[in-house]
């Protein structure tokens, strides 16, 4: 063969694979998963990628959730969204509406073997709108506490408070030794978790306007300042109240169920784990994000995107992410694997946290609360910093969001 062949030979091979390239399915997911997260995800949609070589599912890191929702209402916009994305509720309400997303309804439909009974039920109501299952869940978790179990024992604290009324009893105990018993940020998650505990509602869905501003969201706050005011509590921006924990500071903290996998090993203490403390009624309310489908997608990019959330959550996977993440386990058969029995073996606490799905709750899920959980966390702020009193505070933040409703 001379050159010249052997050239256009290599040349012609060439722009086959060229167009092989150019006409592969790409599905770009968009997410927020960095750290050892990012790594473990990665490693997944690798694995998933070498079983499905007709196509390529490529994570695209979008750094923070604000910097996901910003960029993707820009794509939305401009007509050019991924064909999957994490995305919270009140985005996949605004979404809907709006006819961008593909209800998974569709293909779940389709695969009798997809069993929606397996799911934890809290999931299936946190993803479904109108009776339609629009999204499915991605990273989902609870709020827990973090205590120092070596304070504890100096303290004769034998264990964790069950209600708001023994854990102010263990904050009293523990001050009178000099440390500061407990630090939280302002946020509304853990505020929604109590005003559910004490029999109130965040938000009236079926009359459009919010109930946050009720006695028992007035009474939470209450509850949270005289901690404050008592030297009992003080407020600490961010993650930093994890540093003051870790280095002994702070007896207890609140916090994702994903700070587990951050802080684990990280002290030369025992750090013990403990469901939150109850009300009048059992209740925690869950966060994260779920997984989404835009309609802009071709068919052939939705087919390959289905199978990877369908693979992704099948019970082997879902405790991959587990192991890595500490993010809760979303179906019931995930329990039962010899994986997850392993698990809780080495974090013991960890059954007690998902015990707690059975009777968890999801923040409104309408669009209309993207808005509403700003002004409630600003008043939330005033409050706690005791530049307002707790009902002027709600109240405020209540007439925000109606005149933002009109």
């Amino acid at each position: 063969m001379n050159s010249r062949v052997y050239i256009s030979l290599v040349v012609f091979l060439l722009l086959i694979g060229g167009c092989k390239e150019e006409h592969a399915v790409v599905v770009d997911f968009w997410h927020v998963m960095g750290g050892p997260l990012g790594r473990r995800l990665t490693e997944m949609i690798d694995d998933f990628n070498k079983l499905h070589p007709e196509g390529e599912v490529r994570g695209v890191h979008m750094g923070s959730y604000d910097v996901l929702a910003q960029k993707l209402m820009g794509a939305i916009a401009s007509n050019d969204p991924p064909v999957i994305a994490q995305m919270y509720e009140s985005w996949t309400d605004q979404f809907l509406r709006a006819g961008e997303l593909v209800p998974l309804t569709e293909f779940v439909r389709a695969e009798p073997a997809f069993n929606l009974d397996d799911f934890f039920p809290v999931f299936i109501e946190d993803n479904t709108y109108d009776t339609l299952l629009v999204t499915l869940p991605f990273n989902k978790s609870v709020p827990v506490f973090y205590y120092n179990t070596e304070l504890f024992d100096a303290y004769d604290i034998d264990s964790f408070p069950v209600d708001w009324a023994e854990f102010r009893q263990v904050c009293l105990r523990i001050r009178e030794g000099g440390v500061w018993p407990t630090s939280w940020p302002l946020d509304v998650w853990y505020f929604s978790t109590m005003l559910y505990q004490q029999g109130g509602i965040l938000f009236d869905e079926a009359n459009r306007k919010p109930a946050f501003n009720s006695p028992e969201g007035t009474g939470v706050i209450e509850y949270l300042t005289a901690l404050v005011r008592d030297s009992l509590f003080y407020l600490n921006p961010g993650f930093q109240r994890q540093d003051e924990f870790l280095s002994g500071n702070v007896v207890m903290i609140p916090a994702s169920i994903v700070s587990w996998a951050f802080m684990k090993g990280k002290v030369q203490f025992e750090i013990g784990v403990a469901p939150f403390p109850q009300g009048k009624v059992q209740a925690i309310v869950i966060a994260g994000t779920n997984i989404g489908m835009f309609n802009k997608a071709s068919r052939a990019e939705k087919e390959l995107a289905w199978e990877f959330i369908k693979w992704f959550l099948q019970p082997e996977n879902q405790m991959r992410w587990t192991e890595a993440s500490y993010y809760l386990p979303t179906r019931r058969s995930v329990t039962k694997t010899e994986a997850y029995e392993k698990f809780v073996d080495d974090n013991p606490a960890y059954e007690r946290i998902v015990a707690q799905l059975d009777f968890a709750r999801t923040e409104p899920k309408t669009k209309e609360w993207f808005a509403g959980r700003i002004y409630l966390n600003d008043a939330i702020e005033e409050a706690m910093r005791l530049e307002r009193n707790p009902r002027q505070a709600l109240d405020d933040a209540a007439q925000r969001l109606l005149l933002e409703l009109k």
